[in-house]
């Protein structure tokens, strides 16, 4: 694993983390509320039970961080081929409510985290300390795709190869339309 020594705040988290314990816990029985009330999706149980193991290993295949230019900065860059399928790794960082801090100063890293506050907010996946899938650009023709999985009461956000993907390409997902509203406009990578 390579890190550009340029990027000057790279915290490295290598599982979901929490503001407190009982903010883990609070989550964790939000969980298990959207599985029991059937919310859940056999694909979401199944992809977990499958992934677990990268899940708690932290796995990451071999990858760099590069710089990309000036508008996109950083992007993660594949060492090796990876296969259609194949997990990239998972979204880390801390779950927390979506509060003001998502945007005084907008927050590029957050992720949303499928579970409901008590007014009725997504949590989210805040990766300003993450793991290096925070360096995953956005593109509208891209190689990775996002799911979240469920095991034993967590959501965990994992990265699936939607094709094959060849020894130095960028690693990139769609954002989503939403992901735009307070920002300006992407060019495509």
């Amino acid at each position: 694993m390579q890190i550009d020594t340029k990027h000057p705040t790279y915290i490295h988290l290598p599982h979901i983390a929490f503001e407190s314990v009982e903010d883990q816990e609070k989550v964790r029985l939000l969980g298990f509320e959207k599985w029991k009330s059937k919310e859940v999706t056999a694909e979401a149980e199944s992809l977990g039970k499958r992934f677990i193991g990268e899940i708690e290993s932290a796995y990451i295949p071999v990858v760099s961080v590069r710089w990309v230019n000036d508008q996109v900065e950083f992007g993660l860059f594949a060492e090796e081929g990876l296969e259609k399928g194949s997990c990239v790794g998972e979204y880390t960082g801390i779950i927390r409510k979506n509060d003001r801090r998502y945007l005084e100063p907008l927050n590029n890293y957050c992720y949303t985290y499928p579970v409901l506050d008590e007014i009725g907010r997504e949590y989210v996946i805040d990766a300003t300390k993450g793991n290096l899938t925070r360096f995953i650009n956005h593109s509208y023709t891209p190689n990775l795709q996002p799911i979240h999985v469920f095991y034993e009461g967590f959501f965990h956000l994992i990265f699936l190869a939607m094709r094959q993907i060849k020894k130095g390409e960028q690693l990139s997902y769609n954002y989503g339309k939403s992901y735009w509203y307070l920002r300006d406009k992407p060019s495509d990578i």
